[in-house]
């Protein structure tokens, strides 16, 4: 337990008052890859979609709150290959006479790491054009933790900003992939890009109608939900489903 603790790599990330990125030491920025590019002056809510503010707001109230529980203060974050925990804590002001401006810091700590760093393969030793890890499992947020979903309960996955939200038979989930990735990692055979912001899993399309001119996949889920289907790739589709 102490090896490692002693080489956990423990990102920072500093807010201000106003919820913006004042700075992020090195390991922040391993541990977010290419999502930590721009993060310095943005708003941290302006990082999240909608439907996650108010969990965001909640985390930061509760780092100020020395009476809330430590769990209030921390959250876990699906990134690609990883999962990070996230930790709030208010800093008390820089200045002597308590007068500075507050602050909050960000701390990440991975809990979950990638195969390939399982096996000790060092990302120079991964050829570039090597095709993306499948996924067998996706990494969905359910109240204070992950649920691993099996894929083919996904109905549909539709685009929430730089997340995806997973639509089940049974609700919808927050997804902390971009729809880009989870379409370079999913089963082509039944997971298909419908439009710019959705995927359908195949397995659960019931019918293809047009209404207003317009195409949509009718899902076999609770109130038929309808996935556009745009018309760039509607004769893909066409052809692969013979119709």
């Amino acid at each position: 337990m102490d090896y490692a603790l002693q080489n956990m790599d423990v990102g920072l990330v500093l807010l201000d008052s106003a919820r913006r990125v004042l700075a992020l030491n090195p390991a922040a920025v391993r541990l977010l890859g290419e999502r930590a590019a721009g993060l310095v002056g943005a708003y941290l809510h302006d990082l999240h979609p909608p439907s996650h503010r108010a969990k965001v707001e909640l985390l930061l109230a509760a780092a100020g709150d020395p009476a809330a529980p430590a769990s209030a203060s921390s959250m876990m974050v699906a990134l690609p290959g990883r999962v990070l925990v996230v930790k709030a804590t208010a800093l008390a002001p820089a200045t002597a006479a308590g007068e500075g401006s507050a602050v909050t810091a960000l701390m990440l700590m991975e809990v979950a790491r990638p195969a390939a760093a399982d096996a000790q393969i060092l990302p120079s030793q991964v050829p570039a054009s090597q095709t993306p890890e499948p996924l067998v499992k996706l990494p969905v947020e359910k109240g204070q933790g992950i649920v691993l979903l099996d894929p083919s309960d996904a109905v549909y996955l539709q685009a929430d900003g730089h997340y995806t939200t997973v639509h089940t038979a049974d609700g919808a989930f927050f997804c902390g992939l971009p729809l880009s990735e989870l379409e370079a990692r999913l089963d082509a055979r039944s997971f298909v890009r419908t439009h710019r912001g959705y995927i359908v899993n195949l397995r659960h399309a019931r019918a293809v109608e047009r209404q207003d001119g317009r195409a949509a996949f009718v899902m076999a889920a609770p109130g038929a939900p309808r996935v556009p289907l745009s018309r760039n790739r509607a004769d893909a589709l066409k052809k692969r489903l013979a119709l």
